[in-house]
């Protein structure tokens, strides 16, 4: 066996050797990712108009208190990011129908957290004061950053209904 064949097989058997090392690595990564430490964080993603009786709007809030129906021990951080069309949960929906204005009352009380786009204002030159039960607190610079921003940042995950 001359040097350059000895020193391939060294490889080829200290790589074999590293492969069930690798292999369960590779199985337990999963397993640990999935298993969150602390709160769930999830982010909703709401940027379309309400649709015939704002049907759109009522099962997203439907789904949202589903959702916080589980309610784990680790508990759950949701928001709910709104731009562009999806301002008008609160800007029409919330002020026409008391159903929508409970439920958005409802879930702002079990921590759900309203955010809206400072751009979306400003272009659509709407006032803070046109939005159900909003202020200064629940505006974010910008929607979709907002949205990039938690899932990247923060570790939240992406839900659209």
């Amino acid at each position: 066996m001359t040097e350059h064949t000895r020193t391939e097989h060294a490889r080829h058997l200290s790589r074999r050797a590293a492969m069930p090392a690798l292999a369960a690595a590779a199985a337990a990564a999963p397993a640990a990712a999935a298993t969150p430490a602390g709160r769930f964080k999830v982010v909703y993603h709401l940027n379309q108009p309400g649709g015939e009786d704002f049907a759109y709007y009522r099962q997203m809030l439907r789904n949202i208190r589903n959702h916080l129906s589980i309610d784990p021990p680790e508990g759950i951080d949701l928001r709910v990011v709104m731009h562009g069309p999806g301002i008008n949960l609160l800007r029409r929906a919330a002020r026409a129908d008391q159903q929508i204005a409970a439920t958005v009352d409802e879930l702002k009380l079990k921590g759900v957290k309203f955010q809206i786009c400072r751009i979306t204002l400003q272009l659509d030159n709407i006032k803070l004061e046109e939005l159900y039960d909003a202020d200064e607190g629940d505006l974010v610079q910008s929607g979709v950053f907002e949205v990039m921003r938690l899932q990247q940042r923060e570790g939240f995950a992406y839900l659209k209904i």
